[in-house]
């Protein structure tokens, strides 16, 4: 090889393969490659997590390049010798066009061609929009950087979705979980009436687990193939924008034609699951509840003009909050509140038919729930029916572990025939029945006695 040969080839290699230009501030990638400093930071630019390498395009996980000083050096003395044809006159000789054997130079913007002078005044092109080699790369890299972020922005959505469905499979399996803790609880009070059925149930929960299971599994799929293919898409964009000119516009025309077919897809939707109803024959006197509880279950709220000041209602009026310590009254009490002990009505009575409300009791005290007329005095101190009030009262609770108490009771009154029934729903069983003749307009009534340990009532308006 003679000299002007070396001298060439060496000049070659010390060519930046961005811009084809001896290097400039060269660095030194991961991989080994290099290129100028500033070719690279141009080519990164915009770029955030995928930083390939313009020559093998190695992936740069932490985006640093060293700078080469030797390297840098080897170059300053090689602008010093007599200039040779470089790298980038060579392959600008060789993207010749096959017809005319001329240097593509121009890009056009219609049919996405690469063209030399006489393709671009030739007929078929005649009236196109026709832009330098250079500005056209351009343009088409900055078009695809643009598409970068939006797509970014797809992934973490996609993988926000998937994080999502994870969750909400977990919370369905665990109310799986804890109604089948409530199912079984109710097996063992009426086991001598449900041995067959045991297993129907068990059964009936599996089917329901496994089918949480499939769909979540499902949908897992669909959410990591959404991501994939978005991520797949992204690298493929990110990889063609650190191309070389000549790369980005041969392959621009096929990209777009496989980019157009192949649209940006649809994140995946996310799948719901309602539990079945358990289905089981329990005794009779249990599915007499259970009639009562669907068919006439109303929805009270607590009316804060009847509440004792040592009463905190909740904003919902839902929940009433007894507190240990006695609370000084307003300077003016509305004439409606109790006044001798610390009890709530409802906002809503009833003057006939049938009707069935539940209360979550927590703490540890002594509660009364019943109904009373209007006209009940609320500075009784022994409520009874002689002065219009119907309760039922029972201590629930002790001092150790008195934050874990929990009860739900249920009240059903038919006005009609003078029936007031208290049922323990966490243990499905009868407490007591009281009977009566009503004729004036009757109200639901909730009270406790004052008690040093926290203690609270909160309606249910869901049926249990």
């Amino acid at each position: 090889m003679d000299l002007a040969a070396s001298l060439a080839e060496l000049q070659a290699e010390a060519s930046c393969p961005v811009c084809l230009d001896p290097l400039r501030d060269p660095v030194t990638l991961d991989c080994g490659h290099n290129c100028c400093g500033p070719c690279l930071h141009q080519r990164w630019q915009g770029l955030q997590d995928v930083l390939p390498c313009p020559v093998c395009q190695h992936h740069c996980p932490s985006g640093d390049a060293h700078r080469n000083p030797q390297l840098c050096a080897l170059t300053d003395l090689l602008r010093q010798l007599p200039p040779a044809r470089n790298k980038r006159k060579r392959q600008e000789e060789e993207a010749l066009c096959a017809q005319h054997h001329q240097a593509l130079a121009l890009f056009c913007e219609e049919d996405l061609e690469l063209l030399c002078a006489q393709c671009g005044a030739s007929s078929p092109h005649r009236g196109h929009p026709l832009v330098p080699l250079e500005q056209a790369a351009a343009q088409h890299r900055e078009k695809l950087k643009s598409s970068l972020e939006p797509l970014r922005k797809q992934v973490e959505d996609a993988e926000r979705g998937l994080a999502t469905q994870v969750s909400k499979t977990r919370e369905l399996r665990e109310k799986v979980e804890a109604r089948r803790s409530e199912l079984y609880f109710e097996l063992e009070y009426f086991k001598r009436f449900l041995g067959k059925e045991h297993h129907a149930i068990e059964s009936q929960v599996v089917r329901a687990m496994s089918a949480v299971d499939k769909k979540a599994f499902k949908s897992r799929k669909r959410w990591l193939y959404y991501g994939a293919t978005l991520k797949s898409l992204l690298w493929e964009i990110s990889t063609q924008c650190v191309q070389t000119d000549l790369g980005l516009l041969r392959g621009v025309r096929s990209s777009h034609l496989q980019r157009s077919r192949r649209a940006h897809p649809e994140p995946p939707t996310a799948y719901s699951f309602s539990l079945e109803e358990e289905s089981f024959s329990p005794p009779t006197h249990y599915l007499g509840l259970q009639t009562i509880v669907r068919k006439f279950q109303a929805n009270l709220t607590l009316d804060p003009e009847t509440a004792h000041h040592n009463l905190i209602i909740s904003p919902d009026r839902k929940s009433a909050i007894f507190t240990y310590e006695r609370v000084a009254p307003n300077d003016v009490a509305h004439p409606r509140a109790f006044t001798s002990h610390e009890a709530v009505l409802s906002a809503q009575g009833f003057e006939a038919g049938r009707h069935f409300w539940q209360v979550d009791i927590r703490g540890a005290g002594v509660w009364s729930l019943g109904v009373c007329k209007e006209s009940f005095p609320r500075d009784a101190l022994a409520p009874s029916p002689s002065n219009g009030c119907w309760q039922f009262q029972r201590p629930t609770g002790t001092r150790l572990h008195s934050h874990m108490v929990r009860i739900r009771v249920g009240v059903f009154l038919d006005y009609d025939l003078g029936v007031i029934s208290f049922y323990n729903l966490s243990t499905r069983c009868h407490l007591c029945t009281l009977t009566d003749t009503f004729t004036d307009r009757l109200i639901p009534y909730f009270s406790a006695k004052r008690s040093p340990l926290p203690f609270a009532m909160t309606l249910v308006t869901q049926v249990c």
